[in-house]
């Protein structure tokens, strides 16, 4: 609490010049990355997954704009209604989210999800879905080449995951 007119009005120029440095931070991160809400993670696991790929010798995904729109919804779908499932409370699977969002033309797909409330989140999903075979067979299957990645944050803080992975014929 400021003791004196002199602490309280620096007290508020801090907090204003706080406010003025990082508020154009988070809204060019924002405009740059089509609207994700953790663009940051989402490139990390996106990069994280890779380096598993080509440590195996396995060729890298590519994004697909499409895909991310699609699994970030479901991502943020879980985190709004609090579960973990590859398929909606309505009964959507994969293949049907991925029809409603227009994303066509893939020959294969599957997914991963995931939670944490981890304070290093990517870590905890890669090493989860490294450790489940179900998940790391996704993660490593040769003949996906394309993946779309979601990250969204519950209200108690949790992180959920949503990674696509499907094939584009070439």
């Amino acid at each position: 609490m400021p003791r004196s007119l002199g602490q309280a009005g620096s007290f508020l120029f801090g907090l204003w010049m706080a406010l003025a440095v990082l508020q154009p931070l988070g809204t060019s991160a924002q405009a740059t990355t089509g609207g994700g809400v953790f663009p940051d993670l989402e490139a990390a696991l996106h990069t994280s997954i890779n380096d598993v790929r080509s440590a195996q010798g396995l060729r890298r995904l590519e994004r697909d704009t499409l895909l991310d729109a699609v699994a970030r919804a479901h991502a943020e779908d879980m985190a709004a209604r609090r579960y973990l499932a590859h398929e909606t409370p309505e009964g959507l699977t994969p293949p049907d989210r991925m029809k409603r969002g227009g994303a066509s033309g893939f020959t294969l797909a599957g997914e991963n999800v995931g939670t944490t409330s981890r304070l290093d989140p990517n870590r905890e999903i890669v090493e989860a879905w490294m450790a489940s075979t179900v998940h790391r067979d996704n993660v490593l299957a040769p003949a996906f080449n394309t993946t779309g990645i979601g990250v969204a944050r519950s209200a108690d803080g949790s992180f959920y995951y949503t990674q696509l992975y499907a094939t584009r014929p070439r």
